[in-house]
């Protein structure tokens, strides 16, 4: 009994080295706030701006990755005021976007499909991911030192997967990022 007691605290004391966890760390967190500001429209429509795409063929979007419908937007900055010089649109994380991929979740009735962003500021018309971090220095910033400027985007639909027949609705909330 004596041996089976002194394995049991032997087999304790061992197996709670394991589960001590590492030591942490630090993380540190920087930003900035400005008095930079600017009156946003969007496509003429002032508030809560609707994009409407094309209507496309379900063939167009058979299989998972396939794009179609690109279609422009332009967010027109007036009235700007403050020290920093350029501007972007941040796309926000929220309800309506897929964590993992940054693209807009469909609550339409249409089936694998989503829609994804692009800016439209280049000709590489890179995708932007929703929500990511990498809008910070990844998007095209406009100059804005004239008081105005237009920032172009795209949105698309994109198949993940065979898509079915029906509607695609989603959104995003954006602020303006200022450098």
């Amino acid at each position: 009994m004596n041996k089976f007691i002194l394995s049991a605290i032997a087999g304790v004391m061992l197996s709670s080295g394991l589960a001590q966890a590492a030591s942490g760390g630090t993380i540190n967190f920087q930003g900035q706030l400005s008095n930079n500001t600017c009156e946003v429209v969007v496509d003429g429509q002032a508030s809560n701006p609707t994009v409407t795409l094309p209507i496309v063929s379900i063939g167009q979007l058979g299989s998972a990755a396939q794009t179609a419908g690109l279609t422009g937007f332009t967010l027109a900055l007036a009235n700007c005021s403050g020290s920093l010089k350029t501007a972007s649109a941040f796309f926000e994380a929220g309800a309506a976007v897929d964590v993992l991929t940054g693209r807009l979740k469909n609550t339409g009735t249409a089936q694998n499909v989503s829609l994804q962003l692009r800016d439209g500021t280049n000709a590489s018309q890179a995708v932007i991911k929703a929500g990511n971090a990498d809008q910070i220095n990844g998007n095209s910033f406009v100059n804005v030192e004239s008081g105005s400027t237009n920032l172009p985007y795209l949105v698309e639909y994109y198949a993940e997967g065979a898509t079915t027949p029906g509607t695609v609705v989603s959104s995003v909330v954006y602020s303006i990022q200022y450098k």
